[in-house]
């Protein structure tokens, strides 16, 4: 539960108001609002400035590191009259949960490929792919150069082998988890979700190693301290890569599954974690570099006379599509009508959380150490929690602004290489630098405004879909 049923956006604002007032050298220029009204109507400008000035400071992770410990204050166990902070509540003594398992009989490999304009991309081409993504600015330098190293290092005859590997996904059942791809590979593989594993997979070939899940099914909001012991009871003493992708909307569920999953990860001996990997959002306030601004004023020297026109006349919006402080950029992609709890577990939930966990480790940890982190971008990726006419209409002009949007499958497929590559690579790179962004991180207006646009243009192209604002 949240504090004294607060909403999310409260929480979210009163955490960003303590860390001004804990660095007042840092924010003193940042101009948050105090009021809380004044935050709910402008927190998709206010969140990249405050980032911005954050990323700036020589003190960005001990920033993020307050404020995270500030949200854990903010979730609760609640049960009957007692109530107690969550990180808390985990150290109760609990029994695993009784798992079910499956062996798979197939021969561990999984041969990746990638459809992309038509086209199926083979592993041995990855380095190519990789290269044609960043031109097109679709994937971060970062990630291209994740994607060379793959074709490079991880493949056997094509394909990635992951036996013997313990995969941890909570939210195994979620349309952006890799699940069935790392089963390819031969991974022994943990399934915690509300549903149990695809009855079919019991006839798919392709898949190996096994796969484990609770007998009865599991929630994160309801049965935390169960999970943490089944997790080590799966660890069985080997470290597990933890993959983060519970997901469901409404009622504060995205805040309170990402702190859920968060202080199961917090609570683990250290020894059993080998990695957490989670997927952040192109839509929350993002660190961008040198080449990323280089790669939006490109884009604004080659854009289409309409488009210019539009943004001459400020149908784009004013500001463009960054923040800059003191040379740190971050992008201006927050829209509000994701809502606040999807931002707060965006931002306080991933981006802080994965920095703290990389520089300074888990936060109830005696003697914390950092921990190996794989918090990529995904693309915007038409899943069913973006089923909104908006969206969809928004999907159908994205490409006249230059942005591209994924299939769930190309983003399994990408995000799921992507995180073996974080695994694997003695020499990833830091937390934020590989993104899968779609174009979104060199727009050169802010989301919120070209946003718009896009779904007039969708509207203009697919009338039908203005049945659905009409629902």
């Amino acid at each position: 539960m949240l504090a004294d049923g607060r909403s999310a956006l409260t929480i979210l604002h009163e955490i960003v108001l303590d860390a001004v007032t804990a660095f007042p050298e840092v924010f003193s220029s940042s101009g948050i609002a105090s009021n809380t009204d004044v935050f709910r109507k402008n927190y998709p400008d206010i969140l990249p400035g405050f980032e911005a000035h954050r990323l700036a400071s020589p003190q960005a992770s001990a920033i993020a590191v307050h404020m995270v410990r500030k949200m854990r204050d903010y979730i609760l166990w609640v049960d009957g009259d007692i109530s107690q902070p969550l990180h808390s509540a985990l150290s109760q003594p609990a029994m695993p949960l009784r798992l079910s398992s499956l062996a798979f009989n197939g021969k561990p490999g999984w041969q990746p490929n990638f459809v992309y304009q038509g086209e199926r991309w083979q592993s041995e081409q990855f380095s190519n792919l990789g290269s044609l993504l960043v031109s097109r600015n679709v994937i971060s330098a970062a990630a291209g150069e994740a994607l060379t190293w793959l074709a490079q290092h991880a493949f056997s005859a094509g394909k990635v082998d992951l036996s013997g590997r313990r995969i941890a996904v909570l939210g195994g059942g979620a349309e952006m988890a890799p699940t069935r791809l790392w089963l390819e590979a031969g991974a022994d593989v943990l399934w915690l979700d509300t549903k149990p594993p695809p009855e079919d997979w019991q006839t798919q070939p392709a898949l190996s190693g096994r796969v484990f899940w609770p007998a009865e099914n599991v929630d994160l909001l309801t049965q935390p301290q169960a999970v943490l012991a089944t997790l080590q009871d799966f660890a069985a003493g080997s470290p597990l890569d933890l993959a983060l992708y519970a997901y469901a909307p409404g009622k504060a569920r995205e805040i309170r599954l990402t702190a859920s999953m968060n202080a199961l990860i917090d609570a683990l001996p250290t020894e059993l974690v080998a990695s957490v990997t989670m997927l952040v959002s192109p839509t929350t306030p993002t660190g961008l570099n040198q080449e990323d601004l280089a790669a939006t004023q490109a884009r604004v020297a080659s854009r289409p006379k309409w488009e210019a026109l539009l943004a001459r006349l400020g149908l784009l919006g004013t500001g463009g599509g960054s923040v800059v402080v003191d040379g740190a950029a971050t992008t201006r992609t927050v829209v509000n009508i994701q809502g606040a709890s999807y931002q707060a577990a965006q931002y306080l939930g991933k981006i802080l959380m994965a920095q703290s966990w990389s520089d300074f480790g888990q936060l109830s940890a005696t003697d914390p150490k950092p921990l190996r982190v794989s918090a990529n971008t995904a693309a915007i990726t038409r899943t069913r929690s973006l089923d909104h006419p908006v969206f969809a209409a928004a999907f159908g002009g994205a490409a006249a602004l230059g942005v591209e949007t994924l299939t769930p499958r190309q983003s399994r497929c990408l995000n799921g290489l992507l995180a073996v590559h974080d695994w694997l690579n003695p020499d990833a790179p830091g937390v934020g630098q590989v993104r899968v962004h779609g174009g979104l991180h060199t727009l050169p207006y802010p989301l919120g405004q070209a946003l718009r646009v896009a779904a007039a243009i969708g509207f203009a192209r697919s009338p039908r879909l203005l049945k659905g604002l009409l629902r």
